[in-house]
């Protein structure tokens, strides 16, 4: 005989069958991930909805970073840029850059072989771009929402003026712009300037990377 207290096999077996049915009906809402929402246009294009207009608006951006020459060292660099939203995915930019190159190398070199092979010199960089937003997203911490971002693809073609720059000059780069109002964005990018230098009698050609951080402003103010 059982004593008080003491579970049977049949209990036992009783208790399983009820958390068994328990978890069975439980909602299957509660173990379904969230989905990002929808763009205007039905397709989910990423993590949140763009609460303004990016299509047919101005864009001016003011900026400065590190441009790192393949021959001369990292200079810093400055400049100003325009950019043409065609719609919400795709802009046309048009942009001036200014560096002024030197190379720490440049006083023991010439000390050493009496040339000064690696001369400071003015660059002016003049370039334009093709812009893609392929996705809009929100960042998020501790579950509380901050301001929006794209992240955006740019190549183009340009034109370097230095004294060791030759032909044309082609760029490609990434970067992220994080939106604070609708009128008004940060923006960090990393591009590769491509073009052929002249150094003595040889040429060669060499990847120049330009990092930058600036500010955007956004015309009209008011998108919608």
């Amino acid at each position: 005989m059982a004593q008080i207290g003491q579970k049977t096999p049949v209990m036992k077996l009783l208790g399983w069958l009820a958390a068994l049915v328990l978890i069975l009906n439980c909602p299957l809402s509660m173990a379904v991930c969230p989905q990002p929402p929808e763009s205007d246009g039905g397709e989910r294009r990423g993590l949140a909805k763009r609460i303004f207009r990016k299509s047919l608006r101005h864009e001016i951006n003011i900026f400065g970073g590190v441009y790192s020459s393949d021959m001369m060292g990292a200079s810093p660099l400055g400049g100003v840029s325009y950019t043409f939203h065609i719609n919400e995915d795709f802009a046309l930019e048009a942009g001036f850059n200014y560096a002024y190159l030197s190379s720490s190398f440049s006083g023991p070199v010439e000390r050493f072989t009496g040339y000064n092979l690696f001369e400071k010199q003015h660059a002016f960089i003049y370039l334009g771009s093709l812009v893609w937003h392929p996705f809009h997203g929100k960042f998020m911490f501790f579950r509380s929402g901050v301001p929006h971002f794209d992240f955006y693809l740019t190549a183009g073609v340009g034109i370097t003026d230095s004294n060791t720059s030759e032909g044309l000059t082609y760029t490609a780069g990434a970067g992220i712009k994080i939106f604070t109002t609708e009128w008004f964005s940060v923006r960090i990018e990393i591009r590769d300037h491509i073009y052929v230098q002249q150094l003595l009698a040889s040429e060669a050609l060499t990847n120049n990377l330009a990092v930058t951080l600036g500010v955007g402003f956004w015309i009209p103010f008011e998108s919608y």
